[in-house]
């Protein structure tokens, strides 16, 4: 069965949080998986086909395209990364900050060119917003116009999705399939509703800690699902954050 890896931020940057990985420990990280037997694939193998791991990336940062696929593409593999739509080309405005400066995500003509690496591009919605808190039709238009622009972004299909926040509910993981989704990942080690369950990489991890949590260790697991609980704080930010935008471009356009 294919273990599953989140990461954010693969960046030399300082910042207060714990989702910006160091280059040289992602380096070594990939590295130790190739070494210690692990193939890195893009999607998932079923159980019978040995170790295997998929690394996957949320929010489309640009330090992906800078710092993650030169390094992948050394070693001759590649990674998933899920895309905000409405951010691309843009600084991360939606989220906490927890840096001196934003963080830029990817764009358009950068997604592209990951894209016709071979990486895979999935959708992380349109705004980055908590979606167990819309309303169907805004739901909806998160799922359906996000997949709607990259596919037409990247000229390819789009049926990999992952959750803001790692949120979901039985509501968000229906939408999600209708909308045309056909593989939805989560944050953390609990699984339901169809969802993918990720593991997530910290910037704490070492690389000893991560191949513990490859082996699914009690303790590193729970220790991450410890760290990701905290997520649910940033989800509430997230609304305060949506709601500002929304007041600034209404008081702009009166």
């Amino acid at each position: 069965m294919t273990a599953v890896l989140a990461y954010h931020k693969v960046d030399n940057r300082f910042e207060l949080g714990v989702t910006n990985v160091r280059p040289k420990s992602f380096e070594k990280q990939v590295s130790t998986i190739l070494a210690q037997g692990y193939r890195i694939t893009v999607g998932l193998e079923p159980p019978g086909f040995g170790k295997s791991v998929c690394l996957t990336f949320d929010d489309g940062y640009e330090c992906f395209y800078r710092n993650v696929v030169p390094t992948l593409s050394a070693f001759g593999v590649k990674a998933m990364v899920f895309v905000i739509s409405d951010f691309v080309g843009r600084n991360n405005s939606w989220d906490v900050r927890l840096s001196y400066k934003p963080f830029m995500h990817m764009a358009a003509e950068q997604i592209r060119e990951v894209a016709r690496l071979g990486f895979e591009v999935g959708s992380h919605s349109c705004t980055h917003r908590d979606l167990t808190r819309l309303d169907r039709k805004e739901l909806k238009n998160e799922l359906a116009d996000s997949k709607t622009f990259i596919e037409d972004l990247i000229g390819n299909e789009v049926d990999a999705f992952s959750f803001p926040f790692g949120r979901y509910n039985m509501i968000t993981a229906e939408a999600a399939f209708a909308a045309g989704y056909r593989r939805l990942f989560g944050l953390g080690s609990a699984s339901h509703e169809g969802v993918i369950a990720r593991v997530p990489v910290y910037s704490i991890d070492s690389t000893a800690a991560l191949m513990r949590k490859l082996d699914m260790n009690r303790f590193e697991i729970l220790k991450s699902d410890i760290i990701h609980s905290f997520s649910n704080v940033s989800a509430l930010l997230s609304v305060k954050n949506s709601r500002n935008r929304r007041l600034k471009t209404e008081n702009r356009l009166n």
